[in-house]
C-alpha cells in the first residue's frame, strides 16, 4: 500500500474531513458480497459503491438511533427512572 499516496489525498482534503480517509474502502456487491479494496488502486466507480455503502449503514444507524428514542421518551412517559429496567416498565394504558 502506498501511504505517501494516502497521506497526500489528506493534505489535500479540507483538514476535518482529511484525517477521516481511510486505507481501504469497502462495498456490498449487489449479491450481497462484502467488497474491500485499497484505496490507491480502487475506481471511481468502486468509490462511489463505498459512498452508497456508508450512506446505507449511516441510515440505518440513524433509524436504530431514532427508535432507541422513541423508546427511552416512552419509558420516560411511564414515570420509569435511570435504574428501572425496560422489562418491569407498566406498558398498560
Amino acid at each position: 500500500m502506498s501511504t505517501n499516496l494516502i497521506a497526500s489525498l489528506r493534505k489535500q482534503l479540507p483538514s476535518i474531513y482529511g484525517e477521516h480517509l481511510p486505507d481501504e474502502i469497502r462495498y456490498r456487491r449487489a449479491d450481497g458480497q462484502d467488497v474491500v479494496v485499497p484505496l490507491e488502486v480502487a475506481t471511481v466507480d468502486e468509490l462511489a459503491f463505498a459512498i452508497q455503502t456508508a450512506n446505507a449503514e449511516s441510515l440505518a444507524l440513524g433509524r436504530r438511533r431514532t427508535a432507541l428514542e422513541e423508546l427511552h421518551t416512552e419509558v420516560r412517559k411511564r414515570a420509569a427512572r435511570g435504574a428501572d429496567r425496560i422489562a418491569d416498565v407498566s406498558w398498560e394504558d
